[in-house]
């Protein structure tokens, strides 16, 4: 039974990776390969461009996370409670998960637009006198990426904590409410704390989904203004993918800058696991 899992494996991840490790060192422009040795990373480490889109990598997930987890958290917590229809809502909230990402972005391209449903609004309701271009400026488009993805992923993150939430023992809340604690009291000093194991989880998946953003920013924005809000992921996979890149391009360069990109966050992850690990004993 594990050997499809395995096979797959070794089809896509082990055998591509041992491909991009050998090509990194070379020049590679799809006709002609030529050893170039240390050359790729040399010109990698002064590429403003690439390091501008890891920073934004990161500014997305200071953007992402938060705001996601918390609601997704609250809504957790609603849901677990004796509620109507809270199967029906369950399913609702995780349903933008399944739908893909293509559509999403396109659907917020449209709402987001000079003649917009959001510019609509905010014009009605007077909190601006003209359409807003979202698209003109770094920051809003990086916000209205921020919202699609939000949007799109923190369904599977509320049947995240409706699954921890579970496995808390209502005898534990009943004792405590003889003990005269309160909804907050309960929540912060009991709740947290027996859900911590998961919460450690949840957080280590959406940060490597968050730092693996890439669809959603090269269908909405295609890194505009001016290839400002490029993720890492994306600037290489507009800029240096096979068959997708405009032009001649060096694959070679872009397995180093893959290559540097998978260290770097398999280090950010690692030193995650080390210092959350003591959510497991809280």
């Amino acid at each position: 039974m594990l050997l499809p899992q395995i096979i797959g494996f070794c089809v896509f991840t082990i055998i591509p990776l041992l491909w991009a490790m050998s090509l990194a060192w070379t020049y590679y422009d799809m006709i002609s390969t030529r050893f170039v040795g240390g050359e790729n990373f040399k010109i990698l480490f002064h590429d403003s461009e690439y390091w501008e889109s890891l920073g934004n990598t990161f500014l997305y997930a200071f953007m992402k996370m938060p705001i996601e987890l918390i609601l997704a958290l609250i809504l957790a917590v609603l849901l677990n409670n004796k509620i109507k229809m809270k199967g029906l809502y369950r399913g609702i909230y995780y349903l933008p998960h399944v739908i893909s990402t293509a559509l999403v972005a396109l659907t917020f391209s449209n709402l987001f637009s000079h003649f917009g449903v959001i510019n609509e609004w905010l014009m009605n309701l007077g909190i601006v006198k003209q359409p807003i271009e979202w698209f003109e400026s770094k920051f809003t488009s990086m916000a209205v990426v921020v919202f699609a993805e939000i949007w799109k992923t923190f369904g599977v993150n509320v049947l995240y904590f409706i699954s921890a939430l579970a496995n808390v023992p209502e005898e534990v809340y009943e004792s405590a409410k003889i003990d005269g604690a309160n909804s907050i009291q309960i929540f912060f000093r009991m709740t947290i704390p027996m859900i911590a194991p998961v919460l450690q989880i949840i957080l280590m998946l959406s940060l490597i989904g968050t730092l693996q953003i890439n669809e959603m920013i090269v269908v909405l924005t295609n890194g505009a203004p001016g290839g400002s809000t490029y993720s890492v992921q994306s600037y290489l996979f507009q800029n240096y993918a096979p068959g997708l890149a405009s032009g001649s391009v060096n694959v070679g360069y872009g397995c180093a800058m893959a290559l540097v990109t998978g260290a770097i966050l398999a280090v950010i992850t690692a030193l995650y696991m080390k210092y959350s690990s003591k959510l497991n004993n809280a």
